[in-house]
C-alpha cells in the first residue's frame, strides 16, 4: 500500500512540474516554430561527453525558467552522434553542451550562443537579454 502511495505522489508531483518540451527533429521544430511564431533554443550535446547530461538534468528540470522557454521557444534537442539532421554550419560547435538561440524567420542568432555551458548563472544571463523576468 506504501508502494501504491509512493508512486501516487511521484506521478501527481511530476504533473505539476515543468519541464522543457524538447523537439528531436530540427526540420519539424523549425515548422512548429513558423506555425506558431516562437523562436528555436537549439541544445547541442554529445552522447560522448557527461557533460551534457548533467547539465540536461540540472538545468533543466523543474526550474523557473522553463515555462518562459515553453512559451517562448520551440526547443530542439540534438545529440551530434545520431543521423539528425540539422544545419550544421549554422550551429556548428566542437564544445559540448551548446546552445544556440535563433530566429525563427531567418534562423539568425537571437544572441551569442553559449559554448561549453559552465554554469546556470551564464544561461540566466543569456535568458534575461532575451526578455525573462
Amino acid at each position: 500500500m506504501h508502494k501504491i502511495l509512493l508512486i501516487l505522489i511521484i506521478l501527481y508531483s511530476s504533473l505539476l512540474s515543468e519541464n522543457i518540451k524538447w523537439h528531436s527533429s530540427y526540420a519539424k521544430a523549425l515548422s512548429i516554430a513558423h506555425k506558431e511564431q516562437k523562436n528555436l533554443m537549439i541544445f547541442i550535446a554529445s552522447s560522448k561527453t557527461k557533460t551534457s547530461n548533467i547539465i540536461l538534468g540540472k538545468y533543466f528540470k523543474n526550474e523557473k525558467y522553463n515555462k518562459f522557454l515553453n512559451e517562448n521557444f520551440v526547443n530542439v534537442l540534438i545529440t551530434v552522434e545520431y543521423k539528425t539532421s540539422y544545419p550544421i554550419e549554422l550551429f556548428y560547435t566542437n564544445v559540448f553542451p551548446s546552445i544556440f538561440f535563433a530566429s525563427y524567420k531567418d534562423e539568425s542568432f537571437l544572441t551569442h550562443p553559449i559554448y561549453g555551458l559552465k554554469n546556470q548563472e551564464d544561461f540566466l544571463n543569456t535568458l534575461y537579454s532575451l526578455g525573462y523576468k
